[in-house]
Formats: C-alpha cells, sequence, structure tokens
C-alpha cells in the first residue's frame, strides 16, 4: 500500500490535484505537491539507544548490587553481562520500533535529512524542467515534522525567501489539527496567491508541464 492510500483518501487527492490546478490558474509557475513519511532511516540512532540502555542497565545493576548485594562474587563479570544485555535490549527496540528511534535523533539532524532529501525530491521530479523556471516544491516529510518549500530560481529570484513562511505554517497547522487535506490545499492556494502578487503571470502559451499529482515519496524508515 502506499504511503498517499494511507494517510489521503481518494477524494482527498482529488481536492489536492484540484488545489494545484487552481492555484496553477493565474500563474506561469508549476506546483509539485511531495509527501514522503520520512526524510532519513534513522538506523544510525539505534547505536545511540544501544549505548543508553547499556548504561541504564550497568547504573541499574551497580545500584542494586550496592544496596542488596545480590551477588556475592564475579560482581565485575555481571556488571558487564548487565551492559550488554542492556545494549541488545536498546538495539532492538530502537531497530524494530522506529518512532522511538526517531524520538532520539535531534532536531538539527531532521532538519539535515529533510533538507537533504527535499533537494533530492526537487531533482528526481525535475522541478527544474520548466520553461520559465517557474517550479515550485512543497515537500513534506511527516515523521519529522517538517515542511519545505523549493522555488526554482525564476520564482526565487522575485519572491522573497521569508514569504513561504505561511506556505510551511498552514501545512504544519493542518497536520497538527487532523486536517492534513485542508492544510495542503490551504498551503496550495496561498502560494498561487502569492506568485500573483509578485507578477508571476500565465504567459499566453502556458502549457502544463508537470503534472498535478501529489507525489508518493515512500517510507525510508
Amino acid at each position: 500500500m502506499s504511503i498517499l492510500t494511507r494517510y489521503f483518501s481518494q477524494s482527498d487527492l482529488d481536492e489536492i490535484k484540484s488545489a494545484v490546478g487552481a492555484a496553477e490558474s493565474k500563474t506561469s509557475a508549476e506546483i509539485v505537491p511531495y509527501f514522503a513519511e520520512s526524510s532519513h532511516h534513522y538506523k544510525e540512532w539505534a547505536w545511540f539507544g544501544a549505548f543508553l540502555m547499556g548504561g541504564v542497565f550497568g547504573a541499574s545493576f551497580y545500584l542494586v548490587q550496592r544496596f542488596y548485594g545480590i551477588v556475592w562474587g564475579g560482581e565485575s563479570f555481571f556488571g558487564i553481562l548487565s551492559v550488554w544485555i542492556g545494549a541488545f535490549i536498546g538495539f532492538g527496540i530502537t531497530t524494530l520500533f522506529p518512532k522511538i528511534r526517531i524520538n532520539l535523533v535531534s532536531r538539527s539532524a531532521k532538519q539535515y535529512f529533510v533538507e537533504l532529501r527535499a533537494k533530492e525530491a526537487f531533482l528526481d521530479e525535475e522541478v527544474f524542467r520548466t520553461k520559465s523556471r517557474t517550479g515550485i516544491l512543497i515537500y513534506i516529510s511527516l515523521y519529522e515534522h517538517f515542511v519545505r518549500v523549493f522555488p526554482d530560481k525564476e520564482i526565487a529570484r522575485v519572491v522573497p525567501k521569508s514569504e513561504w513562511n505561511e506556505a510551511v505554517r498552514l501545512i504544519i497547522e493542518g497536520m497538527n489539527s487532523g486536517k492534513k487535506k485542508e492544510g495542503i490545499v490551504s498551503s496550495i492556494l496561498f502560494c498561487g496567491e502569492l506568485l500573483n502578487k509578485y507578477n508571476i503571470q500565465k504567459e499566453k502559451d502556458d502549457k502544463n508541464e508537470i503534472s498535478n499529482e501529489i507525489r508518493d515519496g515512500g517510507k525510508l524508515m
């Protein structure tokens, strides 16, 4: 089952597609909504989970041994064994449960991988392949709760970077309130209004150069 069909109904996808068409009807821009469940697998952080759980088990053994004396010999062996057992359990838990693993990842690391994956998506979807370089990628990463808007160079030259903050806010607000579709639709329509505000006007021979479909970025975790 695709990511899109797990998070959106067919009517939701149709509304998002219609919003893209409506936003593009007054401008020469091409808007590409891209939805990813995650931007990285974060498997490296399973080792961090092993480190943390190993420390917890080791410290727990030390405290129990000190106050209750559960073993009368080989304390060093059992201390090391407890650390290894904890590390094994921690590694297993964070490997099997991605949502636990991602909570160990710092915000800056998440931002790095979202930024990197969004740039890859921009190239993979060939958002740059428009006659006037007026493509826009709206990249949504669910697990990280991050959204990125990447305009191609002609739009970036005209529209200040700070203007896209509202487009990002609308999507995040919709996600947090359980209204994913409504947030994405509002953001897309806002992008159309913003382009109109900065006179990115529809050309006479304008064609729909990029499909209006919302993209399925898949699951990396």
